[in-house]
């Protein structure tokens, strides 16, 4: 994908327009040349999956009466925990946060 922006045009463009086009492909992405529609329907896919994961999430809490608790819920909420503890930790280190405490 080429950019079409020549580096004046590209050097006028809002830091939100970079960050945006970031969180959607990574590093750089705005100079990649993803069109709009591109970085729409993948910011649509994480915003589908990130509702998924949310439901999913609330489906294994912790119940009212720990009585009524399961193994599989509560192995369900120590795998969730981990894998958001990690993607804390990753979102940390593309922050540039130096101390980011590994997991």
């Amino acid at each position: 994908m080429d950019n079409p922006l020549t580096a004046e045009q590209l050097a006028q463009v809002p830091q939100i327009a970079h960050d945006i086009w970031e969180v959607a492909f990574g590093d750089d992405a705005f100079t990649k040349g993803y069109t709009d529609e591109e970085v729409l329907s993948k910011l649509r896919e994480f915003s589908d999956k990130a509702l998924a994961w949310d439901t999913m999430y609330e489906d294994h809490q912790e119940p009212a009466v720990m009585e009524n608790d399961t193994q599989e819920n509560y192995e369900m909420r120590e795998k969730m925990d981990n894998y958001l503890d990690h993607a804390e930790y990753e979102n940390n280190l593309d922050l540039g946060e130096e101390n980011a405490e590994e997991i």
